[in-house]
């Protein structure tokens, strides 16, 4: 008997996907397929193949999410003039089509917003790094675009393409870092195509990167989100051979040598227990069952909180922050892949200072710059798609647009009128 599919909450809106629809046809030349587009704009908004693959019951049929929304996504382009059917599911941009899309060059690197303490760079992460002065950084800390994981006529970068063109950006890293700075990668977990089996390309990154470049494991972390959707649904609600996948992987690593890092910086609030032990003063002695032996008066010392364990526990369930609200007021593209702010809020204060900066080569929504600078840290971000450089200004009170910006931002809003 069929089991019953979850209807699952929509990740990434057609709005979201407009821009990435237009910047993955003009990869392709111009004329993209709708079936080969569903992998290259996956790609190109970070969304794992577990959120590819969620399904919905529709007029009594089971319907992909995802792939539907590229639809509808490719539909609104349609009716805004940014892209043509050229007939049997393939789409062509339009002249107009190519004037919205404004990706980065190659070679340009534009400051497009700064404030008090950073600067928003649009460019690519490889182009935007050179800008940055030796040994400036105390932290790069980023989450990467997802690997490809099915070949595709359109060049996307499949598991090994992938892994050079990391590598060929990290390998520039560790002159921007301090001799003692760190970074950190989220690295999240995808599926292999048409099977309940995980990719390894994180662990072949990790070795990659000591083997090739000589970089040191820190720790290993694991970002539980309690939000996740049970997905694959194939795998997780109608087979049942796999359960909901609700970790991704972070992984700190020291380029340089011995990273700086303060655990007391990153203290938690003690259990009820460990106040009623330090209030009696401490342990009264003995020996566990492991042979480990605790003197008297053990842990009788109120240090501000526990060590927190490497497991970081937060929801990604912004659904009206006022970044998304002011982005939506400025028709511009909410981005779909964005960090809770526990997330970089943890590194942030186990691996810098105030003062020290911090760099984010794919920055998304900017949201690691918000949290360095709430943090009383410096902050560069760089993003290659100018409209998500535009939105990430809306975290920062005192953004300020460049002049030229601004002007090309109102010209090209009349392009969605």
């Amino acid at each position: 008997m069929n089991q019953p599919r979850s209807r699952p909450r929509r990740k990434v809106s057609q709005d979201q996907i407009v821009l990435p629809l237009l910047d993955c046809i003009e990869n392709d030349g111009g004329k993209a397929h709708t079936h080969d587009l569903y992998d290259a704009i996956a790609l190109k908004c970070g969304v794992p193949e577990v959120e590819q693959q969620e399904t919905t019951l529709l007029a009594g049929r089971n319907v992909n999410v995802y792939q539907r929304s590229v639809r509808w996504a490719q539909q609104r382009a349609r009716l805004m003039g940014l892209i043509n059917s050229s007939g049997r599911g393939e789409w062509e941009l339009t002249g107009k089509g190519r004037d919205a899309l404004r990706q980065a060059a190659p070679g340009i690197v534009i400051t497009i917003f700064t404030t008090s303490k950073g600067v928003a760079l649009f460019g690519e992460a490889k182009e935007a790094v050179a800008h940055i002065d030796d040994g400036s950084l105390r932290l790069i800390l980023t989450s990467p675009p997802y690997p490809l994981l099915r070949e595709k006529q359109y060049g996307n970068k499949p598991v090994e393409e992938y892994l050079d063109w990391l590598m060929r950006i990290a390998e520039l890293w560790p002159q921007k870092l301090a001799g003692d700075g760190s970074v950190v990668l989220n690295l999240g977990d995808v599926f292999q195509s048409g099977a309940p089996m995980l990719s390894t390309y994180q662990e072949r990154l990790i070795i990659r990167l000591e083997d090739d470049l000589g970089w040191k494991l820190c720790s290993r972390y694991a970002w539980h989100n309690p939000s996740k959707m049970p997905a694959p649904a194939e795998w997780v609600t109608v087979r049942r051979v796999r359960v909901k996948p609700s970790l991704e992987q972070i992984y700190w690593l020291a380029p340089n040598g011995e990273p700086y890092a303060d655990n007391s910086q990153v203290l938690v609030p003690y259990s009820e227990s460990m106040r009623s032990r330090i209030a009696a003063g401490g342990e009264k002695g003995a020996v566990r069952p492991s042979g480990h032996e605790l003197s008297a008066g053990a842990f009788d010392v109120d240090n501000g909180g526990a060590i927190p364990p490497n497991l970081i526990v937060a929801a990604n369930t912004e659904s009206n922050s006022h970044y998304m609200k002011a982005c939506r007021e400025q028709d511009l593209p909410v981005h779909p892949a964005r960090f809770p702010g526990a997330v970089p809020e943890h590194f942030i204060k186990l691996c810098t200072m105030e003062g020290d900066t911090v760099y984010d080569p794919f920055s998304g929504s900017f949201k690691t710059g918000a949290e360095a600078e709430r943090l009383g840290r410096n902050w560069i971000g760089s993003e290659l798609m100018l409209d998500y450089v535009l939105g990430g200004a809306n975290r920062f009170p005192d953004a300020v647009l460049t002049r030229q910006v601004i002007g090309d931002f109102r010209r090209a809003a009349d392009l969605f009128a």
